[in-house]
């Protein structure tokens, strides 16, 4: 799934918190199984986040309809930190 389709489907409100858990997973795990040089040490600030979301969400702490719009957006940081070090590293073999 794209990073558009995911906005895109994120948006529309079709993912529960079951879901989003799930979505979280398939992209911490293709984020973490990237080719780019470096997104492990971008990503790790928010793998911790994802999971002390998910600890936080499991002892009741977070409703679904919390855990739901805080991963949604951890989703979106996802997104945009793969992305962001995409166009870095792309920027940086044309200027070299």
């Amino acid at each position: 799934m794209s990073r558009q389709n995911i906005k895109t489907f994120v948006k529309a409100g079709a993912v529960g918190a079951s879901n989003i858990a799930t979505e979280l997973d398939r992209a911490f795990a293709a984020a973490k199984g990237n080719t780019l040089k470096g997104v492990g040490d971008m990503i790790a600030p928010l793998c911790a986040i994802h999971k002390a979301l998910t600890a936080t969400h499991a002892s009741g702490e977070l409703t679904d309809e919390q855990f739901t719009e805080k991963g949604r957006e951890l989703l979106e940081m996802l997104g945009n930190a793969v992305v962001s070090l995409f166009i870095q590293q792309t920027m940086s073999k044309r200027i070299h």
